[in-house]
């Protein structure tokens, strides 16, 4: 989204109404076309967009530095001490596949900080709530029982609260 800079003011406008679908987001991933001489502008405007929606400082964010694949081996390098020395970035290639796995991780392991492991047992009749744990993804796994079921979920202190409003 970093071409949000050279947008009309109309299309601009349009566009950050899409973006406000990011103050719902657990977490942000940010990639970033890596190869590209405007990356860090592009980065920029990115921010300050965030920063204007008032989720930048609040929500998790992981930087993906893609099309590594497209850098010299010299970039590539200034890339690597660059990223190790900040926290959430991950260099990738979406092409090669290259660095996806630890993509995958880095959101795994940011998403699960905040969760924690429960048991909650519903009956038959909990169709409704059953159904709320699904659409929020929390289940890991059901175990039927004669008097309903024995849902594991892995869930954040706020899923916890709203499920017991149900």
């Amino acid at each position: 989204v970093g071409f949000i800079s050279d947008l009309p003011t109309q299309l601009v406008a349009a566009f950050r109404a899409t973006l406000e679908e990011v103050l719902e987001a657990d977490l942000i991933l940010h990639v970033r076309d890596i190869s590209h001489s405007e990356s860090d502008a592009q980065a920029e405007d990115v921010m300050a967009i965030l920063d204007d929606l008032g989720v930048a400082a609040t929500t998790p964010m992981i930087e993906v530095w893609n099309k590594v694949d497209l850098v010299g081996q010299e970039a590539r390098e200034a890339l690597d001490g660059q990223a190790s020395r900040r926290e959430n970035v991950q260099l990738m290639s979406a092409v090669t596949g290259e660095g996806v796995d630890r993509v995958v991780e880095a959101v795994t392991a940011l998403l699960d900080r905040d969760r924690r492991r429960d048991i909650v047992h519903l009956g038959h009749a909990d169709g409704k709530k059953r159904a709320w744990l699904y659409e929020e993804g929390v289940v890991v796994d059901e175990a039927k029982a004669d008097d309903g079921a024995a849902l594991t979920v892995n869930w954040t202190e706020t899923q916890a609260v709203r499920f017991s409003r149900l």
